[in-house]
């Protein structure tokens, strides 16, 4: 099984019917939309090589900041009830890139590939692994497997039935898109921690398929709640989490480039994140990997943002990201668009979720500054600016919920999904 194919063929129907709410973000018409491909990239300057890499990649921009944007609620078509996802929390959301060129016969327009989750609650156990924040916790034996595709073009859900054998139901597991496949990896359901498999949703045909990836190496092993990204579209990494015992720091890297694959565990160099779990990981378009946020070993939710990086001697280097975070949290989401990765929700344990203008963050890492939906609140440099924006309050209430989802196309976010209140989304 291979992984880095970046060409698939299937049909869409594009007849819109019933809605279904998706939460979305439109962002600024003039930024870049980022990069898909599996293409091997790799961007540390040799003549950098010693430097700390958030100095020589998260250095200031002579422009101010802009503060986070706005974010609304879209009305998204489905034909029948289960097309649509409907409402759960501990899922995966995952962009996949587009195929072929726009205009030309079998092109197919970027889509977002929902998987897993717990689509049922339960009363807060000590027990439950998963159970953290708010009054309700998952219910495992409502963990699904299910697969749904968002067409952002037509702007509707389906549901896949792919071939071949799928992953176990799971939650709290991790997916991330090499070219036109979606990885997925740990996670629990009703049996407890899942495999320790690789499993590969093949969307190259026109009807996708399950492939479980043959790794050498221990590897991360069963695991849930920790975090998975493709660095420099070449390395996936797989951070953290809980084994079922207690919170990991560890870091394994598989090189996709390489066959056989194998998990190899890494030790990078610098000052890295404490175990913790329920964090993020997000991959810049140049390599540069930020984790942000997370739970500690303690149970307190942690604020710091870590940088990872490749350097071009095989080292890697982790370097904690300028300025301080708005707030705290874990069990948020978080993606990159261009240099700013924006965060949303989150919890803080104790049944309470990341408040007010919190709840949305931006980590501009051209100026090395927090923002948030009235102005930068944070600066290592310069102390706090005050641009003193309009509006946030409708994005407040959208974005105050954990366990979510999140994926960027393009220009926009798109958030799904989650738990508030104790109520799922």
């Amino acid at each position: 099984m291979e992984l880095d194919s970046s060409s698939m063929n299937t049909d869409s129907d594009q007849t819109p019917n019933r809605p279904s709410k998706l939460n979305l973000e439109v962002k600024d018409a003039s930024s870049d939309n980022a990069e898909l491909s599996s293409t091997p990239t790799m961007a540390s300057s040799a003549s950098h090589q010693h430097q700390s890499l958030l100095q020589q990649q998260l250095s200031p921009s002579m422009t101010g900041p802009r503060p986070a944007p706005s974010y609304s609620v879209m009305n998204v078509n489905i034909e029948k009830k289960e097309d649509g996802p409907g409402s759960r929390c501990g899922h995966t959301l995952t962009s996949v890139a587009p195929v072929g060129e726009e205009g030309t016969p079998g092109y197919i327009g970027p889509r977002l590939i929902l998987f897993g989750g717990a689509t049922a609650l339960e009363g807060n156990s000590a027990t439950s692994p998963v159970s953290s924040a708010g009054s309700a916790g998952i219910r495992l034996a409502g963990a699904t497997a299910d697969v749904h595709c968002y067409d952002v073009i037509t702007n509707k859900w389906s549901r896949l039935t792919p071939f071949g054998e799928p992953p176990s139901p799971r939650a709290a597991h991790v997916a991330t898109a090499v070219g036109t496949m979606v990885v997925i990896q740990g996670g629990i359901g009703p049996a407890g921690l899942s495999p320790k498999d690789l499993h590969v949703l093949d969307l190259t045909q026109q009807r996708p398929r399950w492939h479980r990836v043959v790794v050498q190496g221990p590897g991360p092993g069963p695991r849930y709640g920790h975090v998975m990204a493709l660095v420099g579209q070449r390395f996936l990494l797989a951070i953290g989490g809980n084994d079922g015992k207690r919170p990991l720091a560890d870091v394994w890297a598989l090189d996709t480039a390489a066959k056989p694959y194998e998990w190899r565990k890494l030790e990078p160099e610098g000052e890295g994140p404490p175990p913790c779990m329920y964090a993020t990981a997000s991959a810049r378009s140049d390599g540069l990997l930020l984790l942000c946020g997370g739970r500690d070993a303690s149970s307190v939710p942690l604020a710091n943002a870590y940088g990872l990086a490749k350097h071009r001697d095989g080292r890697w280097e982790w370097a904690i990201a300028p300025g301080v975070s708005p707030s705290p949290r874990y069990q948020h989401a978080a993606v990159f668009v261009n240099a700013r990765l924006h965060v949303s929700g989150g919890a803080l344990g104790g049944g309470r979720m990341v408040e007010d203008l919190s709840s949305i963050a931006v980590l501009d890492t051209a100026a090395g500054v927090w923002c948030d939906t009235k102005s930068v609140v944070t600066s290592p440099r310069t102390g706090r600016f005050s641009d003193d924006v309009a509006g946030g309050d409708a994005s407040v209430e959208l974005t105050r919920r954990c366990r979510h989802a999140a994926a960027a196309v393009g220009d926009l976010i798109f958030i799904y999904g989650g738990l508030r209140g104790g109520k799922l989304k």
